[in-house]
């Protein structure tokens, strides 16, 4: 019997995508953390900036989510996701088809005093680190 691929095998349409923001510093790593609970990235970034789609996609998810603000999930093609969260106002409404680079919500201050992102990536569900598919 054939066996599934291991989950370490991304797609080719999963290759060097642009971030989500044009400037950021990484302020948490993907993985995970002291308790061993697997992390979301964390991007740091200043006032006024947009997330952008990383892929063409559709926006599946458009709204609110408890801990995590304003959140916009978007579907790619293979069966990828990428989560853009603690987002201060959305630029989308689910059902938007966007591209690649498309302003998907604006970036806030958040409790800490910082504007941050939370960025993940999926494929089926299952987190995957975005350094292995970010340009």
């Amino acid at each position: 019997p054939s066996r599934p691929p291991p989950t370490d095998n991304l797609p080719s349409s999963a290759r060097r995508w642009p971030w989500p923001l044009e400037d950021y510093r990484i302020v948490r790593r993907f993985g995970p953390d002291d308790r061993g609970t697997l992390q979301p990235m964390l991007l740091a970034t200043q006032a006024g900036m947009q997330a952008t789609a990383v892929a063409p996609g559709d926006v599946r998810f458009a709204g609110s989510m408890r801990q995590l603000g304003q959140v916009v999930i978007v579907h790619h093609p293979d069966n990828l996701q990428s989560v853009y969260a603690l987002c201060a106002e959305l630029l989308v409404e689910e059902g938007t088809q966007v591209a690649s680079g498309d302003a998907l919500c604006e970036i806030g201050l958040n409790r800490n005093g910082r504007h941050d992102l939370l960025f993940d990536l999926r494929q089926g569900g299952n987190p995957i680190d975005p350094r292995r598919v970010l340009k």
